[in-house]
């Protein structure tokens, strides 16, 4: 049989106790820098720094905070867990974008804890939106699809160790210690360009990776997901320069590419949970739940399929020029 998707407020409203997705999506604008033009890039950099990092603080605090209070079985709301991940994500486009203006070995030393939050967080989150999906999901075998719900509970309750284990690490290594030595040495340099200067320079090197990427054929499912990498981080890097870019051309680039990263994701979602549906059949822990999990590997992958097909016939030549005409309406103009 094939599995259907359905939307997410028909998920949420046919969800089981005991799994909790957040209904509402993270709004976009909350994350969009609005700074003075002519600040220098470091006071701008300091601010955005702080408030990110705090932000990856609280709701990592939070999520753990939620799993003690239940004995580490995370049968209540996970929305920490994803807004854990958004507020990394975030964070590292931040790090990135203000990459020249960071001390190099600071820098370097806050990516790798985020990457490896950014993995941990992820690998929980992908596990909750599965878990969902299997327990709304008509099957004629319903005890294998009961069973495979409750290996992944397992799991998930599993995934929620590296979480915790990170965030004491991150205590023993002084974390709010390394924030302010951060900021400060930020704060500190000599000789800062203008927020708008360098952002009008720093912003033209990520719309030509994303249009090298986008300008490639799409042939398999790595160069799908280079793409949307490449538009996350021109996304993300338009969230933070949006001050110094002009405002109207801005809001239609970055409509835009979240209409690019919303079709890209039906793919993406479909392709990972198929691997991962593949990967578990072919484990010694699969036993009778083999079956089912072959049949939903090659569900996903026919749904892959589809995405894979709608999203190339949308994203036509006549759609990419119309896009890299607008960013390029965006690198000439200043802002108003």
């Amino acid at each position: 049989m094939t599995i259907r998707p359905r939307s997410r407020l028909s998920l949420l409203r046919r969800m089981p106790p005991g799994i909790i997705l957040p209904l509402r999506m993270p709004d976009a604008h909350h994350w969009i820098v609005r700074d003075d033009d002519s600040a220098p890039v470091g006071d701008v950099a300091v601010r955005l720094l702080r408030a990110r990092l705090d932000t990856v603080w609280s709701e990592l605090s939070s999520a753990c905070a939620v799993l003690d209070a239940m004995a580490g079985v995370p049968s209540g709301n996970t929305e920490h867990v994803h807004q854990l991940r958004v507020a990394t994500r975030r964070t590292l486009a931040a790090f990135d974008a203000f990459r020249t203006v960071i001390p190099a070995k600071r820098r370097s030393w806050f990516v790798k804890r985020l990457i490896r939050l950014r993995r941990v967080a992820g690998e929980a989150r992908d596990l909750d939106v599965l878990t969902a999906r299997l327990s709304l999901q008509e099957s004629s075998a319903v005890r294998a699809r009961q069973r495979l719900v409750s290996m992944l509970s397992k799991q998930r309750s599993r995934s929620r160790d590296p979480i915790r284990k990170l965030r004491e690490s991150l205590l023993e290594d002084d974390w709010p210690g390394h924030v302010e030595r951060l900021l400060e040495r930020v704060a500190g340099r000599r000789r800062q360009p203008s927020f708008g200067r360098y952002a009008r320079s720093r912003f033209k090197p990520l719309v030509e990776e994303f249009f090298a990427a986008a300008d490639h054929k799409l042939r398999d499912a790595d160069g799908m997901h280079a793409l949307r990498v490449q538009g996350k981080k021109l996304r993300y890097g338009l969230e933070i320069f949006a001050a110094v870019l002009p405002a109207k051309h801005v809001a239609k680039c970055r409509q835009s590419l979240e209409q690019m990263q919303h079709t890209l994701g039906e793919f993406t979602d479909h392709s990972a949970a198929a691997d991962r549906f593949a990967r578990w059949a072919r484990s010694a822990d699969a036993g009778p739940s083999r079956d089912e999990l072959t049949r939903l590997c090659r569900d996903e992958h026919s749904l892959a399929n589809d995405a894979r097909k709608s999203f190339s016939k949308w994203w036509s030549q006549d759609r990419r020029r119309s896009l890299r005409r607008r960013f390029q309406r965006v690198l000439k103009r200043r802002s108003a």
